[in-house]
């Protein structure tokens, strides 16, 4: 049984001819029986198999406006959430709306791990990068909030490949260095740092939820939604910058 894709809509324009509007809003004049069409949308938004409509329903499926249903009861997606602050919060509480996640404390028995810190932990994130683990991350970066690259291995770029294009674009590396080598002391506790500071809870709840969609659509497919992007949650101007992030050549 079919049913509407999503963000698609049927209807009577003003002229009296049906249509379909897709989610970019393209138009398409449907023409057939008013009478069956009208059968057709009411079976497309609220289920049914009725046989007459067959013809219908295969010239509208061709075209993208119906289609099969998302499969139900499939395994939920486990995910580690690991880090304190808002944002880790804010990614579990989402996660548990979800429906088809779970968090897991242990990332062995996770399907993705989150890293969610404070100030950029660049030592320790460059270790992890061995373990072969999917990973979303998220720092603080100033008073914005810096979230992925999405690391799923051998698809999309890594921590590694993360620092090596920001060392690469930098007009002064050797200070960009330098600043993670404090930040990873601060982290450590051998230097002192100061108090991180967190934004407000809207941008935390963007952050986190960019998170989770990225989780998500990597679940229900194939890349997340991010792949290959690093993003930049600003509150102070209300945008999200897209930055992307290569894999660094194999050699």
């Amino acid at each position: 049984m079919e049913s509407i894709a999503p963000g698609h809509h049927l209807y009577v324009g003003p002229d009296g001819t049906w249509r379909s509007c897709d989610e970019n809003e393209r138009f398409t004049r449907l023409t057939g029986r008013a009478d069956l069409l009208e059968r057709m949308r009411e079976q497309a938004y609220l289920g049914g198999n009725a046989p007459d409509l067959e013809p219908l329903v295969t010239a509208l499926r061709e075209r993208g406006v119906l289609t099969d249903p998302s499969p139900g009861g499939g395994e939920p997606l486990r995910v580690c959430v690991r880090g304190e602050g808002p944002v880790a919060a804010e990614t579990v509480r989402l996660l548990a709306g979800t429906g088809t996640a779970l968090a897991v404390d242990d990332p062995a028995t996770a399907d993705a791990v989150v890293e969610c810190a404070g100030w950029l932990p660049d030592g320790h994130w460059l270790r992890l990068d061995d373990d072969g683990a999917v990973r979303h991350r998220c720092h603080v970066e100033g008073r914005r909030l810096v979230v992925g690259p999405m690391t799923v291995p051998g698809r999309t770029a890594s921590y590694r490949d993360l620092r090596g294009r920001r060392l690469a674009a930098a007009a002064l590396p050797d200070e960009l260095a330098g600043l993670w080598t404090y930040l990873d002391e601060g982290v450590a506790g051998t230097v002192p740092l100061p108090p991180v500071p967190w934004p407000n809870p809207g941008a935390v709840a963007v952050a986190a939820g960019l998170l989770v969609n990225d989780l998500l659509t990597w679940w229900a497919g194939d890349l997340p939604a991010t792949s290959g992007l690093q993003l930049v949650v600003d509150p102070a101007s209300g945008r999200v910058e897209r930055h992307p992030v290569l894999p660094l050549p194999v050699r």
